[in-house]
């Protein structure tokens, strides 16, 4: 395998590949005004709400919030890796893509995994082939069918059989690579046997298709009824859920993900049209799986058994997903009725009423504030104390922004205790950025400072050094800034594009996201002055804050020598700039 892609080139692709030629030649554009709009591929609408601009190299659809530059556009519509959209775009370019050298430890890791895979492909199509052709395979195929499942859904999901007895695997296939890959089971003697024997076999598959693993579920009575491989240098069972490859490959758009729990539930959603689901790999949901289900969709629905164990999955899944929880991500709660799973109630149901099901999934929010305020009494300072002290707790874990402050807004009043944390000042906002509709948050004027930026990024020589300094010290947003002047820094000819892809997987991805597709409409020299205003608005506020700070706490302790030296020299900048 190649090693890493270098920065510096994927940098020169945005600036060199032209968004609207790589969006035209697969979907129809019409020019309006400045930018490019076509019927959104991401949605269905019947008014043209995809818009494209030239100048920032970016694509935005006001409809569902798809958004992206180049790579992004490839990866989202045509359902490439990211590798695959830098090849695709360096294709069309007649560019070769370079690759960094490789530490010898990672060609290690990666000579070492190569077998692995071919071992992992082989058992797959031996177990496929077996479940087709062995004499005791009659079985398997009758459950299967039992389970409304069509040879067409059997062939997608690449389901198998391992045949009864200790030794199946053929002899072609290296022991060696059959007990790493974790297909045998070593004993005494130098001896082994197959792991998985007289079972249904699923093979797990990674996004690019590759068998990683297996899943095999007894016909006998064997136990346990589930069996999954051991962790390997291939499977590591945090970090991979079971259908993410097909869900990709059915090419729809993604609106929402559902994460269920058995092999059985994927299919059997699948088999009922249902093509958004996925499995974890009987384990608790993590981190690790929220944080993947993420990149493939805005929305996750958790659908669980109602009963005990289900509920505690539940809650274990809405822990492990918090700090995945930034601006446009949602999760919601769908816990079936007593006795059923997800594969009985749709078959018993059918998709229309499973997916109306669906459609009223407890949110985030309530389903948090129920599952902890149970057994408390909430009309005592004990019960209230309870609640707080254990909400507080989880909510930090989520991220900074909107989503987190209302949680603390609720805990507030639920409790009655807490404050919530303040909200940006609202700033002197010129005539476009005042939206007749209340309900929306006027933009702060940090923000409008970023988005400027993030727009034009040549205006960063605008910024003295002073300002600088201040806006890196901002609360809302000191690490984005902090990254942001680095950026700007380092490639001085970077584009919006660019800054953009700069961020893809980092924390403030959203946010450059958002700043990038905030309408500014204004244009050349108004939006430069816009510019110049906002920041000589933040300076000023920033010395307010500030001064108020040092007259409390003249008020309440007095000052040392280098503060009142400080205040003097603010008392006077607010003489002269008044």
């Amino acid at each position: 395998m190649a090693g890493r892609i270098p920065r510096e080139f994927i940098d020169d692709l945005i600036a060199r590949v032209d968004l609207v030629d790589l969006i035209e030649a697969r979907i129809p554009l019409k020019k309006a005004g400045s930018n490019y709009q076509a019927r959104c591929p991401f949605h269905s609408e019947k008014t043209p709400s995809f818009n494209v601009n030239r100048d920032k190299q970016l694509y935005h659809c006001f409809g569902c919030g798809a958004h992206g530059n180049a790579i992004g556009f490839l990866m989202d519509y045509e359902r490439q890796s990211f590798v695959e959209a830098v090849e695709t775009l360096a294709d069309s370019l007649g560019l070769d893509v370079p690759r960094e050298a490789e530490t010898g430890e990672r060609r290690e890791r990666e000579t070492e995994a190569r077998p692995l895979y071919e071992v992992q492909e082989q058992a797959a199509e031996f177990y496929a082939r077996q479940l087709r052709e062995h004499p005791e395979a009659a079985r398997a195929r009758e459950y299967l069918k039992r389970r409304g499942l069509s040879g067409e859904i059997a062939k997608r999901f690449q389901l198998g059989f391992a045949p009864p007895g200790w030794r199946s695997l053929p002899d072609t296939l290296s022991a060696e690579n059959l007990l790493a890959a974790g297909l045998f089971i070593s004993k005494e003697g130098g001896q082994y046997y197959d792991r998985f024997r007289d079972r249904i076999m699923f093979p797990i598959r990674d996004r690019r298709g590759r068998v990683i693993g297996f899943g095999g579920r007894v016909l006998g009575e064997e136990t346990p009824k589930y069996l999954n491989s051991p962790e390997t240098p291939l499977f590591k069972k945090h970090k991979e859920v079971y259908g993410l490859f097909e869900l990709l490959e059915s090419r729809q758009k993604i609106e929402r993900i559902l994460v269920v729990e058995g092999y059985m539930d994927v299919i059997a959603l699948a088999q009922h049209d249902i093509h958004y689901a996925v499995a974890t790999l009987g384990t608790a949901t993590s981190a690790d799986h929220a944080t993947l289900l993420f990149r493939y969709a805005r929305e996750l629905v958790f659908c669980f058994d109602g009963d005990k164990a289900g509920r505690n999955a539940a809650w274990k899944a809405l822990e492990a997903s918090l700090p995945a929880l930034r601006e446009g991500r949602s999760i919601r709660f769908l816990m079936l009725p007593e006795g059923h799973d997800p594969d009985s109630l749709v078959r018993e149901q059918g998709r229309e009423d499973f997916e109306q099901r669906l459609a009223k999934a407890q949110p985030l929010s309530d389903y948090f504030f129920q599952h902890l305020s149970e057994d408390l009494d909430l009309g005592s300072i004990e019960g209230r104390a309870s609640l707080y002290q254990a909400a507080k707790q989880l909510i930090d874990k989520l991220p900074q922004g909107v989503f987190r402050e209302m949680m603390q807004s609720r805990l507030k009043e639920l409790t009655g205790y807490g404050k919530v944390e303040a909200q940006a000042s609202s700033a002197r906002l010129k005539p476009w950025v005042q939206k007749s509709d209340s309900s929306r948050a006027r933009p702060s004027t940090l923000r409008v400072i970023l988005a400027l930026l993030i727009q034009n990024p040549n205006w960063f020589e605008l910024i003295d050094l002073e300002t600088r300094s201040a806006l890196r010290r901002a609360e809302k947003a000191g690490i984005l800034v902090t990254k942001l002047f680095e950026l700007l820094d380092e490639k001085p000819d970077i584009r919006c594009a660019g800054i953009e892809e700069r961020f893809r997987e980092e924390a403030e991805d959203a946010q450059v996201k958002k700043l990038s597709a905030m309408e500014i409409p204004l244009s050349g020299e108004e939006a430069r002055a816009e510019f110049r205003d906002a920041l000589a608005q933040f300076c000023k506020q920033q010395r307010e804050k500030r001064l108020e700070a040092l007259l409390a706490k003249q008020a309440r302790e007095g000052l040392g020598e280098e503060e009142r030296i400080e205040l003097k020299h603010l008392f006077k900048q607010q003489v002269t700039k008044s």
